[in-house]
């Protein structure tokens, strides 16, 4: 039997995870694990493909699916990711057989050794069913990479976020309460990266100035004995800092910046600053301020590195006074030499605690003030992608394909 992942631009890292876990389960050689950019044709009822995907990813994941659906001797379909955990009901009247919601080492093993086991392939199909993760993955019970390991995922240093800002799916897919992979085990996985060739090593984690918790000197001094012990063993270009693991503007201390400036391979950090309006960041949940986002952005340039400042626009409740108050923000930073902006726009997701309100529309002064800031060169994100993604879910809502029930705290 084979366990077929399709592959996208947005789930390689999710995909690598999963294969972690399930290549050792091996069934004596009949399971095969793989992932695929597109599906493979000659999966048969013994075989499962899954998907996993975000909300704007819905619409692909439900064309890719259409042919194996209607198939008489189609293989399982299952999903997971972030759109799935948030609306798992929704998901399994798109056509899939099972969801997985939140984290799923320990659930999707399970599951697939069941279905390897059981002579009944098609019992499944019959009963939908919704895995339900139960207890925290222990991020420190493995590495992130073993001699097994064919696709490297990012190094998971934290998972969770304490945090509840209104436009993030997060907390609800992985909890509140904040989980840290150790020094010894990060380093168990990064000598078998270096081992395969891999020298750039990217961290993942929701804030990574707030890696092993404390205060900022604790989280200084943990950083740069991990840091320090990667390049040691060969990772020699390190990322920190920036994606995937942003800072948080409240975190941002000089000791943290120099530990960045000493280790790590990326001269950019990115500042998640959202606003330039104190009242947007707090519809937003944020917990800091505009003058947190000023300071933050000019310690990061006093300590020799470049500031790459987050600013979303369209946020439900966000006012024109508010949208004027980013760009004048926007400006201030562009007033930095090298700085750089990475631009937003609202994108309603369910499981964030804003859904399912629907974006601001942004006039067209500001959308031609964003244009004309882009043009500088200094300016990047997926924001006029962003706006009309945001048209589609929307659409999909008012249709009944997504679920519009509320935030589901973990």
């Amino acid at each position: 039997m084979r366990v077929a992942f399709v592959r996208t631009p947005r789930n390689r890292n999710s995909i690598a995870v999963l294969m972690r876990v399930l290549v050792p389960l091996g069934n004596g050689g009949r399971l095969e694990v793989a992932a695929y950019d597109a599906p493979p044709c000659d999966l048969s009822s013994a075989d499962i493909l899954a998907f996993s995907f975000t909300t704007v990813d819905l619409d692909e994941a439900v064309s890719r699916i259409a042919p194996f659906a209607r198939a008489p001797h189609r293989p399982l379909l299952i999903a997971g990711g972030p759109h799935p955990s948030a609306d798992p009901e929704g998901t399994l009247r798109l056509g899939f057989d099972a969801v997985f919601t939140g984290e799923a080492e320990r659930t999707l093993p399970a599951f697939v050794a069941s279905w390897a086991a059981d002579p009944d392939v098609r019992r499944v199909v019959r009963e939908p069913v919704i895995a339900a993760f139960g207890q925290p993955f222990d991020l420190d019970s493995a590495p992130h990479a073993d001699g097994t390991t064919s696709e490297f995922p990012f190094v998971e240093i934290s998972r969770g976020c304490p945090h509840s800002c209104a436009f993030c799916q997060v907390p609800a897919t992985f909890g509140r309460k904040v989980r840290f992979r150790g020094p010894a085990t990060i380093l168990a996985g990064v000598a078998h990266a270096v081992a395969r060739g891999h020298r750039r090593i990217r961290f993942l984690a929701s804030d990574a100035f707030s890696y092993g918790g404390g205060p900022p000197e604790a989280v200084a001094a943990a950083l740069d004995g991990l840091l320090g012990s990667c390049r040691a063993a060969g990772a020699l270009f390190p990322m920190l800092g920036s994606f995937p693991a942003e800072v948080r503007p409240d975190r941002v201390r000089a000791e943290l910046l120099a530990v960045v400036a000493r280790h790590c391979a990326n001269r950019t950090v990115v500042v998640g600053a959202q606003s330039g309006s104190d009242a947007a960041l707090t519809l937003m949940l944020r917990g800091h301020c505009v003058e947190d986002n000023r300071r933050a952005v000019r310690l990061v340039a006093e300590a020799g590195l470049v500031p790459h400042v987050d600013l979303l626009f369209g946020f439900p409740g966000e006012t024109r006074e508010d949208r004027l108050a980013s760009l004048d923000l926007a400006r201030e930073v562009l007033g930095l030499p090298e700085s750089r902006l990475h631009l937003h726009a609202y994108l309603p997701l369910p499981g964030a605690p804003a859904w399912p309100a629907l974006p601001e529309p942004i006039e067209p002064e500001v959308v031609a003030t964003l244009r004309a800031l882009k043009d500088t060169g200094r300016v990047d994100g997926y924001w006029d992608q962003q706006v009309a993604q945001g048209r589609r879910v929307a659409e999909l809502l008012r249709s009944g394909l997504i679920s519009a029930k509320p935030w589901r705290q973990l």
